[in-house]
């Protein structure tokens, strides 16, 4: 059992290396360099997709999201395999507020007013930990878009115009140059790369990126989903501050 933890955390640590190198080689590849550079190109009509869309989701009234990173391996213990993921709620106006579950954490900000809990909502406690809107960018599904899509912007070319999460989009994919990628570490490793942006807006409304790998007999797979949903619902999206709030002990 040993020899085989340590042989898919192995298959893992390849599947993050490969994500690495990809970021790389699309970073110095792919056009727009910034992020948010090219926000203002219009995916909508078909054209190769731009960097920077993440930042549109700011121009939407409110939106939901849920985002994971998995990993699994045939044969796995509990050690080699699971899921991290974040959900939650952002309204951008009239005031920026949040509501987002994280690994079971609660979290809530209003304006610059923080709380957490810790018991699924039962009891909250302030907090300052979310003071600015940019502390709390690395829950949001735009957290890993810019390395996985923005970077890579350049490999990705239009499949056609679908539905997604009852919104109208492009279908981008990408190509086989991303997955190719697998052959420096001497495994087989199946790339899928996925992402639909919705034609008004301009802004990403799903996405997935991640291989299956093959090594030494055995094979796992790996990758970073996101959804966005719910889009200017101003019935669902709603965030109010807790009214259970424990002082913190001074």
């Amino acid at each position: 059992m040993i020899a085989s933890r340590k042989s898919m955390r192995g298959l893992v640590a390849v599947g993050l290396a490969i994500g690495l190198v990809v970021a790389a080689c699309g970073s110095s590849g792919s056009p727009g360099g910034s992020n948010g550079g090219n926000n203002g190109g219009n995916n909508g009509g078909g054209a190769a997709l731009s960097s920077g869309l993440a930042s549109n989701l700011d121009n939407l009234d409110s939106y939901q999201f849920s985002w994971q990173y998995s990993a699994s391996a045939t044969g796995a213990s509990a050690a080699d395999t699971g899921t991290l993921g974040t959900s939650g709620t952002v309204v951008n106006k009239p005031t920026k507020a949040y509501k987002i579950n994280e690994f079971g954490m609660q979290i809530i900000v209003i304006g610059a007013q923080g709380w957490t809990s810790f018991d699924n909502g039962s009891t909250w406690m302030t907090t300052t930990d979310y003071s600015s809107a940019s502390s709390i960018d690395s829950l949001l599904p735009t957290n890993l878009y810019g390395t996985d899509f923005d970077s890579n912007s350049a490999d990705f070319t239009v499949a056609g115009n679908e539905t997604k999460n009852g919104v109208d989009c492009v279908h981008y994919t990408g190509n086989s140059n991303l997955g190719a990628v697998g052959a420096v570490f001497g495994v087989g490793a199946s790339f899928k790369a996925d992402l639909w942006v919705a034609k008004s807006g301009n802004y990403p409304v799903s996405g997935f990126y991640g291989w299956s790998v093959t090594s030494n007999g055995q094979s796992g797979t790996w990758g970073y989903q996101f959804d966005v949903t719910h889009v200017n619902d101003a019935a669902a999206n709603v965030v109010t501050a807790p009214t259970n709030v424990t002082a913190i002990p001074t």
